[in-house]
């Protein structure tokens, strides 16, 4: 009996078992999915044909004497392209030595004044300018794109320096500095140079002179815009452009007493003079904060040399000192506003702790790492009676550190003696300063144009200088756009582009270098890497262009189609050459053994005049003068200038544009003459290699002007690499496109992508026609999805109450992304984007340096004064000054150093998931819900962007419940950020630290202590350490 019921026992098991295979048999059968997969495929071109009637562009030129098929090569291309940038910088730099040949010519024959007054100088101030005042002799310039005055040059003046806009009996008082006076006068004579510069060179844009007295003249005078309610607190001496044209790299460290005699409002004021003198520092100088009391370390205590400890001890760690980048910058500022007070001060422990520092840093530097041109120690302290002679002593007679001069700092109300600190500087060779408050607002204006500034510096050449004198700096600015307009823009192809990087390996023009939020903001310091792949090969690209090197080097790597969309290529080609005579160099970027169409009809470029409705065009230089142009009336002028022959035109870009013209019009012709309803087509349009685009309806212009410019044009994108259709979603339904390819002997070029929007019903029901006469179960989910993601259409057009079109698979109530990419059907990728904007949802409650906004109940009181005193503006300023300095506000991270922001929003950091099509074509497996288990099948469609997907749910069946748990594809902000997350890669030091000429002497210790009141921080360095370190080089 015993055994009878074991056998009992295995029967029923088995018999479980049996069912439980039952209920599992699949109800997709392989076939009919491979003839689903099929099927589809064929709809998706028929309907694109069908709906596009591409067929009726022109496609074989066999015989076309004017139609010729090239293949590109890249290198000639980019050499051709560096010796053009050469020419166009070469050009500018000796305009821009005219101007400082003059200006310093100026200095040998201007006698002095002490009787000069503003009625007597009448400097064209530029706040005054208004384009609208007849009398102002003001006309709009297309060069600049604004409205300006030609016959002089216009006057800047920070607000604090000096002042025109005060009642009489104030602004007689504060008018009368004769230095100011005696500059604006002695300066004015370059007008004539500015303008023989500007009518010679029509491609040059403005000129400037900054002076070291704080005025700055700027040609073609035009008017200094600054917004409602905030105060302009320009200083050309702070800016990039003037610091760094006129003082040579430096090792820095910055030293910050922290005992407990630094509290409140003094340690306010020590952090945001640090963090402003950290502010004023460039990419080729190297810095690092520390902090002491009786003992000293990093701020960031994460380079790993420490100074106190031995060599044997320090033999794995990193340099002492990191890259003044803006990344860096950032992290240091985050440090700073972290750090508490607390402990006795001990000048002798922190400033050994320094020199031991530039030691260490002399012996554990890489290649590139470093200034290696001048070392100061900045020491910030609100005083003291400790003189660290002996430690003096040890160091000046030390090779390594004899040539570190102090600058010391007295921060705050002073009770306690500050003698010692202006004995440390005076000992060195340094400079002894004071901060009294920090009562500066910083103003945010949005920028027009991101530039390239070619600056030098201008002496007193005079025979009564007993030294040649830093005057200022003279600069011109050579716009980013004027030399990406010298690429070679057909050539390179919709997935083509120009870029040029520095010495440094940062970006000086990239498609996606984005612009600063601000004019008052340095260079954003984003490297090449953080833009393209940071792989090993891209590396090495990046490497030998900082190098100066030629070169050229095809990798596998991914193409950007858009911003949620990746495509893997095997030949991602990079040509890259070195722009003479600068510290730039150039690459390009293109697909390999690509072709290109070269248009050559010299003799008829219009049978008649051009039709521009329903056309825009790409912002190429076609002509000079008709950049960017979008509105029709302004596509007409250019079609006009261009048929009149009446502006220099590009003869290569315009012939393609004529080309493309006479090319596509029989197409547009076709669709203004078919009646389509718009329940079924949003849209069509066609858009050239040439940077033509042709749609209709009119009501489809905005979207055609998004993708006027071939490289932010998905279709075309995707036309030159995929060679069938593509798909691109959205949530109303999906665009259609497809390549159009013109061929003569032999060769074929893709000259255009011919596309249609449709509507997602519309989609919805072709879609399942399509399927209906395969699959006649209705309990099977279709989704088509694209390459990212994305769902094109699908046989439901909800599920479970969700819009399925549109939507990313990842947030569908099922785990079926997690199985694909699982499998390798889609891959993954993290992307970060340092150049995002975010809204500001910061709390700002606190006053000060670190914000804008004033606690009640004094917003009130504020707000009435700015109000009453609007009218005026130094009122304004003396208002926010006395305000903010009553507060004796905390410095904060997210401060106008941290986070830079405008309006509602700010520079931040955001990261994003990509997916794309992995190496795994087909894909069937089960997926696990809550309460069931569901088949599913994907097979992605040959040539097409696309991936079919069938899931065995019913339309009744409850919710999966399980989620893919996979990160969305929507940004997220990078809320947290690695302190010791340094930028630290490769670079090349500029040639020289010499400046400026030999017949300057030495400068010595100055006898009494500057006040830097308010925003007079700039005299933190760019008066105060930028006149000594221009005298420390000059003496080398």
């Amino acid at each position: 009996m015993a055994g009878v019921r074991r056998c009992a026992a295995i029967f029923t098991i088995g018999v479980v078992f049996i069912v439980c295979v039952n209920s599992q048999e699949s109800r997709l059968d392989a076939g009919q999915f491979r003839e689903a997969v099929n099927t589809v495929q064929k709809w998706l071109i028929d309907l694109h044909a069908n709906k596009t009637h591409s067929s009726i562009l022109k496609t074989d030129f066999n015989g076309n004497k004017s139609v010729n098929i090239k293949p590109v090569k890249p290198l000639e291309l980019v050499r051709k392209m560096a010796e053009d940038i050469q020419t166009l910088l070469t050009s500018k730099r000796n305009a821009l030595q005219k101007i400082v040949d003059h200006l310093e010519d100026a200095t040998t024959t201007y006698l002095w004044s002490d009787d000069l007054t503003l009625n007597k100088s009448r400097p064209l101030l530029m706040k005054n300018l208004d384009p609208h005042n007849a009398s102002h002799e003001m006309a709009y310039d297309e060069r600049l794109g604004v409205e300006v005055r030609y016959n002089q040059s216009g006057i800047h003046v920070p607000l604090e320096v000096y002042e025109g806009w005060l009642w009489a009996n104030i602004r007689e008082h504060r008018e009368q500095d004769p230095e100011i006076l005696n500059g604006l006068e002695w300066s004015s004579t370059v007008d004539q140079v500015f303008r023989e510069n500007f009518e010679r060179d029509l491609t040059l844009m403005w000129q400037y002179f900054g002076a070291q007295t704080g005025f700055m003249r700027v040609y073609p005078a035009t008017r200094w815009k600054v917004p409602p309610n905030l105060i302009d607190l320009y200083d050309a001496r702070i800016r990039p452009w003037y610091v760094q044209g006129s003082v040579p790299p430096k090792d820095m460290i910055i030293l910050m007493d922290r005992s407990g005699s630094v509290h409140g409002q003094t340690f306010s004021i020590m952090k945001w003079a640090v963090k402003t003198l950290i502010d004023t520092l460039g990419e080729n100088d190297f810095v690092n904060v520390a902090a002491f009391n009786d003992t000293t370390e990093w701020v960031n205590n994460c380079t790993y040399c420490k100074a106190n400890e031995t060599r044997q001890e320090n033999k794995d760690c990193c340099q002492p000192l990191v890259q003044a980048s803006t990344r860096n910058k950032k992290l240091l500022y985050r440090a700073i506003d972290d750090l508490e007070d607390g402990g006795m001060a001990s000048y002798s422990e922190a400033l050994i702790f320094a020199y031991k520092a530039f030691k260490e840093f002399e012996r554990t530097r890489k290649v590139g790492e470093g200034a290696n041109c001048h070392k100061t120690i900045m020491l910030f302290s609100d005083g003291g009676t400790e003189w660290p002679e002996d430690v003096f002593k040890r160091y000046l007679a030390d090779n390594d550190t004899k040539n570190v001069r102090v600058f010391t700092y007295a921060v705050g109300p002073h009770p306690i003696p500050t003698a010692v600190l202006k004995q440390m500087a005076c000992s060195t060779g340094g400079q002894y300063s004071v901060i009294t408050t920090s009562s500066s607002v910083r103003t945010k204006i949005q920028t027009e144009e991101m530039t390239i500034s070619l600056t030098r510096p201008v002496y007193n050449m005079s025979d009564y200088a007993n030294t040649s004198e830093l005057l200022g700096v003279a600069g011109i600015d050579v716009p980013i756009q004027t030399l990406k307009n010298l690429s070679p823009f057909e050539a390179l192809g919709p997935n083509g582009y120009a870029f040029i990087i520095n010495h440094n390996g940062f970006l000086v023009m990239h498609p996606r270098l984005g612009r600063q939020l601000s004019y008052l903001l340095g260079p954003p310091h984003i490297d090449l890497l953080d833009v393209e792949e940071d792989v090993g090969e891209m590396e090495a690209i990046r490497n030998n262009m900082v190098r100066g090197s030629n070169g050229q080097k095809v990798i596998v790597g991914k193409i950007r189609i858009d911003d949620s969309h990746r495509v893997a290529y095997s030949g991602i080609q990079y040509d890259y050459s070195p722009i003479q005579n600068s510290s730039y160099s150039l690459g390009l970027l293109t697909l390999k053994r690509s072709q290109h169409l070269i248009i050559e009809d010299h003799e008829a470029l219009w049978d008649e005049q051009p039709n521009v409705t329903c056309t825009v065009v790409a912002p190429w230089p076609y002509c000079r003068g008709r950049e960017g142009v979008t509105q029709e009336e302004n596509l007409a002028t250019l079609m006009d200038d261009i048929f009149q022959r009446k502006k220099s035109c590009n003869d290569k870009l315009v012939q393609g544009l004529v080309w493309s013209q006479r090319w596509t019009k029989p197409l547009l012709d076709k669709w203004m003459a078919e009646r389509v309803s718009s329940e079924d087509i949003i849209g069509r349009a066609v858009f050239t290699r040439f940077g033509l685009t042709r749609f209709f309806p009119e009501s489809q212009k905005a979207g055609a002007s998004i993708w006027r410019d071939p490289l932010n044009n998905p279709a075309l994108r995707r036309a030159e690499i995929s060679g069938s259709v593509s798909v691109i979603p959205h949530t109303k339904g999906a665009f259609l496109s497809a390549p159009v390819s013109v061929k003569k002997n032999n060769e074929e070029v893709v000259a255009g992508a011919v596309g249609v929007n449709l509507t997602s019903s519309y989609l919805r029901q072709g879609f399942k026609q399509s399927l209906r006469h395969i699959w006649k179960n209705e309990d099977i989910l279709w989704i088509l999805v694209d390459d990212g993601g994305l769902i094109v259409t699908s046989n439901r057009g909800e599920l479970h109450g969700v819009v399925l079109q549109g939507m990313f698979l990842g947030d569908l109530n099922m785990p079926l992304l997690k199985h694909l990419k699982d499998a390798g059907v889609y891959n993954m990728d993290h992307e970060v984007d340092t150049q995002a904007l975010c809204s500001d949802k910061h709390n700002w409650n606190n006053a000060g340096p670190s914000s804008y906004r004033i606690p009640n109940p004094l917003t009130l009181l504020a707000n009435v004064l700015l109000e009453v005193f609007s009218w005026a503006d130094y009122f304004r300023y003396i208002i926010y000054s006395g305000v903010l300095a009553l507060l004796t506000p905390r410095s904060e991270a997210f401060s106008e150093w941290g986070m830079t922001r405008i309006g509602d929003q700010e520079s931040c950091i955001m990261e994003k998931t990509i997916y794309y099509f992995g190496e795994t074509n087909t894909f069937t497996d089960f997926m696990k819900c809550s309460n069931y288990t569901a088949e599913f099948r994907a097979t992605r469609l040959e040539s097409i962007n696309a991936l079919l997907v069938a899931i065995d749910i019913g339309d009744g069946s409850p919710e999966c419940g399980v989620q893919s748990n996979l990160p969305s594809i929507v940004p997220q902000r990078v809320t947290s950020v690695d302190p010791c997350s340094y930028q630290d890669r490769f670079r090349e030091r500029p040639p020289t630290c010499l400046m400026g000429n030999s017949t300057a002497g030495k400068l010595g210790c100055s006898g009494c202590p500057r006040q830097l009141q308010s925003s007079l921080a700039l005299m933190l360095t760019a008066l105060g350490m930028c006149r000594m370190l221009l005298h420390m080089g000059l003496e080398h």
